[in-house]
């Protein structure tokens, strides 16, 4: 389990700290946290993985919209 910092800075470095954090108020998809270490929340990195392949990216299209 790791806090968003430590996922996006060595698991996740294609995304920035704050698309994380934006993502974790505001993607309905994004996965729960498990734990608590002081006031940072933890997530299970294979979760934050799985999300952030599957999330959409702007600007590609969905073929079921054309």
């Amino acid at each position: 389990m790791v806090g968003l910092r430590k996922a996006q800075q060595d698991r996740l470095p294609e995304l920035t700290l704050a698309a994380l954090r934006w993502a974790r108020a505001n993607d309905p998809d994004f996965p729960a946290s498990v734990d608590k270490r002081g006031a940072e929340l933890l997530y299970r990195v294979g979760n934050l993985k799985m999300w952030a392949r599957n999330r959409p990216r702007a600007g590609l299209r969905h073929p079921d919209l054309d």
